[in-house]
């Protein structure tokens, strides 16, 4: 059993869901102007989710490749380089833009100090390791499964209801989504929810009427 939260961060599963559930409303929106065919919608829809996971596993080892190669990069040249105080200033040029701008001056400094003292060459940063793998397998198959609930009501209806039950089970999970990640990051998880769901049925909208 793949397990998500010690393989993929909270933002990672959060996107990885919100794309899949996007992804699968824009098509079967499309599909069902296009043809309304249920049966087309399945299809289209499984064959989406099957590609679209792929192709998020191998973006996310890709990803990691290019962090640890960054991490590698700012190491060799934290070494190399010459002038006083010229490492530390490399270190510090890596924590912009991190939670370490949320200290002060002197804290900033006494991080990269640490960090500088322990840093080791960074190994592995050109080859997949199995972490990396088992991340893509991860990302990839959350982005199918969160599809497939949308699908079942063209199995289980006909016509219109079944669009109209897969567009409501869209936009639950949808919210749910925002609900859940309102209270991760400390924000009105009803308030999050719902920003999430009218921002997912924008974006849907946008998707569909460009052809898809």
């Amino acid at each position: 059993m793949i397990k998500f939260r010690a393989l993929l961060s909270p933002s990672d599963r959060h996107s990885e869901v919100l794309f899949g559930l996007i992804m699968v409303l824009a098509i079967t929106g499309t599909v069902w102007l296009e043809t309304g065919s249920a049966k087309a919608i399945i299809s289209a829809g499984i064959g989406a989710c099957i590609a679209w996971g792929l192709v998020d596993c191998i973006i996310y080892v890709y990803s990691n490749l290019l962090e640890r190669g960054r991490i590698a990069l700012a190491a060799q040249e934290a070494s190399t380089c010459t002038g006083e105080g010229c490492d530390l200033r490399k270190i510090r040029e890596e924590l912009e833009g991190t939670i370490v701008d949320t200290l002060g001056e002197r804290e900033k400094h006494e991080v990269a100090q640490h960090i500088l003292a322990r840093l080791k060459p960074v190994e592995n940063h050109t080859r997949a390791t199995k972490d990396d793998i088992l991340g893509g397998i991860a990302a990839g198959t959350l982005v199918f499964i969160s599809g497939m609930p949308l699908l079942l009501p063209f199995l289980l209806f006909d016509g219109v209801w079944a669009m109209r039950f897969s567009s409501a089970i869209g936009l639950i999970m949808l919210f749910a989504i925002g609900y859940r990640w309102g209270g991760y990051v400390g924000r009105n998880k009803f308030h999050t929810g719902t920003v999430m769901m009218s921002v997912g049925m924008v974006i849907t909208g946008v998707v569909i009427a460009l052809g898809g």
